[in-house]
């Protein structure tokens, strides 16, 4: 079996109403769409948001990387080479995290299918029978956000996320308002997008503790691996890294010197199915939780392989 064709397909899906975040406000999803068909027909198929304030990628260059340079190398080659081809895009493109992933993907579509297999069973490792799903609050007032919060509660959602990293007194309100209106039954997860400084973060961390977050996301810029160290040994409250950690040689980084509680991993930072498999193993190795997160607004094709 042979990669005989790699195509890029660049999508825009609109969202119903805007995702305010300290780093950017979005009204739409960018994501790139790879097909990849080998020479006995089968056909994988992958997916991924690319996102300049995230990954630095736009629809134009993850579609160039992807028909270009990536198609150049992979095309003739075997799709089961998974890890051969993982470190070959490495090479051919430093970062572009999100492109990388959405190849990765789908060769790992390819490869399930010729086996016959779910990508669970071809890995062997199914660990669950569902996952759970949460919901964004953002850009209210706290009144607004914490009512929001409680209808989606009401409607099943067992994880409520709220955006936080701009204004501190506002944030503090917004998430104990949350907390009151859904209960301590809910995983309440804060994410500042690293909107933050210093003492900023660690006034909102002493603040919130009755609110009883899963742990606060993000607080301090992806740089700031001291900053982030000073509020784990000191903070109330867990700190979870995102943005500060893409892969699983970022984590054993981040966890040496004590900049994360927990982690959040996506397929799209991580470059695909391999690196999150990487940060989940590094994550435990080390005791800490993982949350498996993906982009609000993304597809069900990247649902389906998280």
């Amino acid at each position: 079996m042979k990669i005989e064709c790699i195509e890029a397909i660049p999508i825009e899906v609109p969202l119903v109403r805007p995702l305010k975040m300290a780093v950017a406000t979005v009204d739409a999803r960018t994501c790139i769409v790879v097909r990849v068909t080998t020479d006995d027909g089968i056909v994988g198929i992958g997916e991924s948001v690319v996102a300049r304030y995230f990954t630095g990628e736009s629809l134009a260059s993850a579609s160039d990387i992807i028909g270009g340079a990536f198609a150049d190398a992979l095309i003739g080659r075997d799709p089961t080479d998974l890890v051969a081809i993982r470190r070959l895009m490495r090479r051919i493109a430093v970062h572009n995290n999100g492109a990388r992933a959405a190849v990765e993907m789908a060769l790992h579509d390819v490869v399930a299918r010729a086996a016959d297999l779910p990508l669970h069973a071809f890995y062997g490792d199914r660990v669950r029978d569902s996952v759970p799903t949460i919901w964004h609050v953002s850009g209210g007032t706290p009144e607004s956000m914490a009512e929001e919060a409680a209808i989606a509660v009401e409607a099943g959602f067992p994880l409520v996320k709220v955006k936080v990293g701009g204004d501190v007194d506002h944030d503090i309100a917004t998430t104990l308002a949350v907390r009151q209106a859904i209960g301590h039954d809910i995983e309440l997860l804060p994410d500042a997008n690293q909107g933050w400084d210093l003492p900023t973060a660690d006034r909102y961390l002493r603040a919130v503790v009755d609110a009883q977050p899963g742990f606060v996301e993000q607080p301090l810029p992806c740089w700031d691996l001291m900053g982030m160290a000073r509020l784990v040994a000191t903070s109330p409250v867990t700190v979870g890294g995102d943005e500060g950690v893409f892969d699983a040689n970022e984590l054993r980084t981040a966890l040496a010197v004590g900049a994360v509680g927990a982690v959040v991993t996506k397929l799209m930072k991580a470059a695909g199915p391999i690196g999150v498999r990487e940060v989940f193993a590094v994550a435990d190795a080390a005791g800490i939780g993982v949350h498996f997160a993906g982009m609000a607004g993304q597809t069900s094709i990247s649902a389906a392989h998280a």
